[in-house]
């Protein structure tokens, strides 16, 4: 099933940053410490391998409960870390966002490997310049490093930055759109979260120069800022989402009164 997906102008991509931090303020010491446990799985799968797998497949669980999370708190529901974890007992999409995590792995695994091919040729010359480096011979250290930029071909950092982007938009929106608008194909999902950048992409883009802006200030505080940016940001995306899949999402989230009427509740979906 198609999943339809609304257009907006550039001037939305503020707007969903605005309600983000709104939705933030709503409890922030909660959704500090839920982004920081998934930083912390995000960082530990990075340093150590063999929780690469287990944490691919998890990620998708914890990333559903955070966005289950902002939704509660935005019907007036008081919310707590341990919500982050309610997705695992929650029937009926747990196999689907298992596979999501596979996709993702997959997906991660052909950038890796793409980036080894463009890049094998680099390993000689960098090896080459940290040596230099422990040497501390400072002709040697220039020499190898003029070497290393020589054999750096842009339209390999074009290839795989342009990888990385498709990658992006393939995957951004599909941990909601498969939990939330219970549509049982991932590649459907996929291709609604492609089109949807295709569609929205001068709303996304000011969303994304404001998540790049507030990002490059906190590298020069030490990256400190960031236990509070990081969680507006995922609370705007989350917006963005409700606001360009809201008949994807209305059924699910839209409250109902007691006469079958929609409640006003689902005007934030504009936001």
């Amino acid at each position: 099933m198609a999943v339809e997906i609304r257009i907006f102008k550039a001037k939305a991509g503020l707007n969903w940053f605005k309600a983000g931090w709104e939705l933030f303020k709503a409890q922030p010491g909660t959704f500090i410490l839920m982004h920081l446990f998934i930083g912390v799985l995000s960082l530990i799968a990075l340093v150590a391998p063999i929780f690469q797998l287990p944490a691919a497949l998890a990620m998708p669980f914890f990333t559903a409960g955070f966005y289950r999370a902002m939704l509660n708190r935005q019907q007036g529901k008081q919310i707590a870390f341990t919500d982050l974890f309610d997705v695992f007992s929650e029937a009926g999409r747990r196999l689907m966002l298992f596979r999501l995590g596979l996709y993702h792995l997959f997906g991660g695994f052909i950038l890796a490997l793409l980036t080894t091919t463009l890049f094998q040729g680099l390993s000689e010359p960098i090896n080459a310049y940290l040596q230099a480096v422990e040497s501390q011979n400072v002709d040697l250290v220039q020499l190898h490093a003029q070497q290393v930029i020589d054999s750096i071909q842009i339209s390999n950092i074009i290839v795989l930055v342009a990888a990385y982007s498709l990658y992006t938009m393939c995957f951004a929106f599909t941990i909601p759109l498969v939990y939330f608008s219970k549509n049982n194909s991932i590649l459907e999902c996929i291709k609604a979260s492609l089109l949807v950048f295709w569609h929205n992409m001068a709303a996304l883009g000011v969303f994304g120069a404001i998540s790049t802006g507030l990002i490059l200030f906190a590298a020069f505080l030490s990256f400190i800022p960031l236990l509070f940016i990081l969680p507006i940001l995922y609370a705007g995306f989350f917006v963005s989402f409700q606001a360009m899949f809201m008949s994807a999402m209305v059924e699910q989230t839209t409250p109902q009164n007691s006469d079958d009427t929609p409640s006003d509740n689902h005007d934030r979906f504009d936001a």
